[in-house]
């Protein structure tokens, strides 16, 4: 069995339904979300590689994380494989913000006090302001989880 983490999952948020997008222009999303802020990049990433919606993805802590290979509940885990990156993601930012509870906490003033994810609303902003300059389509975080696979075929 292949050593990974496990992680469970906490409520969530209906979505409407996002255009299917290219990785060419996921990847340029996602640059343009790095130059902005590391937490939607790494958010953006996560929702890619996982395919969870972003309302469960958010209100995840870090002590919903373990290393272990052992399920906490069937139907509140998912398994993270190690090769994955989400889990160089989630050890990444515990590194950098050691104090945080939220794997994707606010940073902001308005909420510094209190540990709070950041909100649907401020990442779906973050990324229509980032997206805009690289498609027309209609992308709101559901889009990472509508990405084109590229298979290139032998000639």
């Amino acid at each position: 069995m292949e050593s990974g983490i496990s992680v469970r999952i906490r409520g969530g948020y209906f979505m409407a339904k996002a255009d299917e997008l290219t990785f060419t222009e996921f990847s340029s999303i996602n640059s343009r979300l790095r130059q902005v802020s590391d937490t939607w990049a790494d958010l953006w990433i996560t929702i890619y590689y996982t395919k969870i919606s972003v309302g469960k993805l958010l209100v995840l802590r870090f002590e919903d994380v373990t290393e272990s290979d052992l399920p906490l509940k069937k139907h509140e885990i998912i398994q993270l494989l190690a090769e994955n990156p989400v889990r160089h993601i989630i050890q990444k930012r515990r590194s950098l913000y050691p104090n945080d509870e939220f794997i994707f906490q606010s940073h902001s003033n308005r909420v510094k006090s209190i540990a709070k994810p950041v909100t649907v609303v401020a990442f779906n902003q973050a990324l229509r302001d980032s997206a805009k300059y690289v498609t027309d389509k209609n992308i709101s975080s559901n889009s990472a989880r509508r990405v084109q696979n590229i298979i290139h075929k032998a000639a």
